[in-house]
């Protein structure tokens, strides 16, 4: 949604600083994935190239990409992100590979190479979170099982925000704000707005009601089937691009299956108070108390 701002360029999931160089994120492919006809374990950084320097996301053009990369395998993620920024110039890129926040590595590379970068930490609730972490994992592989379901996604969630809170304590107002997912897509027109004034581009009707409108991107759909590069991005944006209004849990219960101490929960739930979820019934349990005492 951000990326269709006219004054900014949404870009697919490139991974670009996951390794320190192309040649390295090119052979971390897994063997399960390239006996399928991945080619790339970036297919958003082929169709990226495809788009932005051969003309479009036909066969031709990303066969081209995958030759470009070939011949630069020993370049860092930033020296290519720094030629797409090239291409999209002068609007303002958007980078969203989630990568980027699983290790404090990768965070280094991107915080390094680009000094005045601006950081939307987009938040999701954690039981939501798992549920769709477990449907993606059980729909792309699976042949594998989900072991330590829920806690292994819940774990994830929460590594995954803690990194990033770290990450974003010293880093002043004007480069890091955090939005609730759910907010951004049940309250859309406030919440796209308040982001482009924070991103200090165009505020007007027309710039917010293209972001409104995802589905309207050259990546908001799969490539072709016979390319290798059929993904990059989550794969039920690539299925369904329209926003949608979402439900948000009322409460902050365990999920079903839920089997670690209650005190490892206590702990994500002082995450999630932190990030702006609560438990409405406990919330409104303590107000009920306060107006019982009052009286």
């Amino acid at each position: 949604m951000i990326g269709q701002h006219p004054d900014l360029a949404g870009l697919p999931e490139l991974k670009l600083f996951a390794y320190p160089t192309i040649g390295e994120l090119q052979a971390s492919l897994p063997r399960y994935w390239i006996e399928r006809g991945v080619t790339h374990r970036s297919p958003g950084l082929l169709r990226a190239l495809a788009e932005f320097e051969f003309g479009g996301q036909t066969l031709e053009s990303l066969s081209a990409a995958r030759e470009w990369i070939n011949e630069r395998l020993l370049w860092s993620g930033a020296a290519v992100f720094d030629f797409l920024l090239e291409r999209v110039s002068p609007r303002i890129a958007v980078e969203k590979s989630p990568e980027n926040v699983n290790t404090d590595d990768t965070l280094e590379r991107v915080s390094s190479a680009y000094a005045r970068a601006r950081y939307l930490h987009l938040t999701r609730h954690p039981v939501t979170t798992q549920r769709s972490m477990q449907e993606h994992l059980s729909r792309t592989v699976p042949a594998h099982p989900q072991d330590g379901e829920p806690m292994a996604g819940i774990a994830a969630w929460y590594e995954t925000h803690r990194r990033i809170l770290h990450f974003a304590a010293d880093l002043p107002a004007d480069r890091y704000t955090r939005v609730r997912a759910e907010d951004v897509l049940n309250d859309s027109l406030p919440q796209l707005r308040a982001i482009a004034a924070w991103l200090r581009v165009r505020t007007d009707d027309s710039a917010i009601e293209a972001m409104k409108h995802p589905e309207a991107s050259p990546f908001a759909k799969p490539g072709p089937l016979d390319s290798g590069a059929v993904g990059g991005g989550d794969p039920s944006f690539l299925r369904d691009p329209i926003p949608h209004r979402v439900h948000v849990p009322g409460t902050l219960d365990p999920p079903t299956g839920w089997a670690a101490g209650a005190s490892v929960w206590k702990m994500v739930v002082a995450l999630a108070n932190r990030l702006g979820y609560f438990d409405e019934t406990e919330t409104q349990s303590t107000s009920e108390t306060r107006r019982s005492g009052a009286d």
